[in-house]
């Protein structure tokens, strides 16, 4: 079981099937997972328990959800670490993440090793992004 994310609540919002995949990655490595399905339902249920917000990048208003966690969430310490999913590979979609301060880029597609792997990084260090 991956320690870090033991008992650690996580919220995953994305497409229906990336949803569903995500989330049993998350669950196979020990996370505890809440999911939405859309940005309202991420901005409602999301809460400081909550370590870990991923979220794919294509989602409709992706984008705003993070700028809305941030106002959510007014001290750093006190959000949740917000991780972009994408297939994208351009330039732009990385400084659109960085722009609406997601902490974070996942390139799809995601293996268990690597979502260990990011996420340990991510949860150790608070910020990351993988090379596009």
């Amino acid at each position: 079981m991956f320690e870090a994310c033991k008992r650690v609540p996580n919220l995953f919002v994305a497409y229906r099937v990336s949803r569903m995949v995500t989330k049993e990655l998350l669950v196979h490595l020990g996370c505890d997972v809440t999911t939405a399905s859309s940005r309202d339902e991420c901005l409602h249920v999301v809460s400081q328990d909550h370590k870990v917000v991923c979220m794919d990048a294509g989602m409709p208003d992706g984008f705003e959800a993070a700028v809305r966690l941030h106002e959510k969430f007014t001290k750093r310490h006190e959000r949740p670490l917000i991780v972009a999913l994408t297939g994208n590979t351009d330039k732009v979609t990385k400084e659109n993440c960085m722009r609406v301060g997601m902490d974070g880029v996942i390139l799809k597609p995601v293996s268990v090793d690597k979502m260990r792997s990011v996420l340990s990084e991510l949860l150790e260090h608070r910020v990351l992004f993988e090379a596009m």
